[in-house]
């Protein structure tokens, strides 16, 4: 069973169609903080603040 988590499930308004996946949550994180780097100018400092962390957790879906 894999993992999922839509772009826009975080930012509602911004409307990002991106999915990330990953079938651990290291791999689900790994893909969705290259995307946000990428595409929404994310920071590590951003990304890895403890809020954020909680949640993706709580937002995060089993496929």
């Amino acid at each position: 069973m894999g993992l999922k988590l839509a772009c826009k499930d975080l930012d509602p308004v911004g409307g990002c169609p991106y999915v990330a996946k990953g079938e651990t949550m290291d791999e689900l994180k790994a893909d969705l903080f290259s995307h946000a780097k990428a595409v929404h100018n994310y920071t590590d400092e951003q990304l890895n603040d403890p809020n954020m962390l909680a949640e993706v957790k709580r937002l995060v879906k089993h496929d």
